[in-house]
């Protein structure tokens, strides 16, 4: 099956990284489905959990934003996974693979114990 990447970029035509992957990504076309949020704060939520449903893994894409995703892929998190879809009773989360793939926009050694943020990417990932 194909995995499903959901973008959340607030300026991704000024974005280096992010539109680059989305370039990359595109020309797999058999491999990856490409779902950008764009700049909305409206989904439906039938819809977004259908398409989730209809491919085993799923990859949420963007940039680091206040050490957190970006506020729309955070309102799409909170209105998509539910209780009761994505997690307890009937979750249909359950055998799907979840990965991050996001950029910070600054060196990697900021996110050291040593540098600017004190902790590393993974850590401020963690929630």
């Amino acid at each position: 099956m194909k995995t499903l990447v959901v973008i959340a970029h607030q300026n991704l035509e000024e974005s280096k990284v992010n539109a680059r992957w989305i370039e990359e990504l595109k020309k797999y076309p058999d491999e990856f489905t490409i779902h950008n949020l764009g700049n909305s704060y409206e989904f439906d939520v039938v819809k977004e959990q259908e398409m989730i449903k209809s491919h085993d893994k799923l990859v949420l894409q963007f940039p680091i934003y206040w050490f957190n995703c970006p506020p729309n892929m955070k309102k799409w998190l909170d209105d998509v996974f539910v209780e009761g879809w994505a997690y307890g009773k009937n979750n249909q989360m359950k055998n799907h693979k979840v990965s991050l793939l996001v950029s910070a926009g600054i060196k990697e050694k900021n996110y050291s114990k040593n540098g600017r943020y004190k902790y590393a990417l993974s850590e401020i990932l963690v929630p």
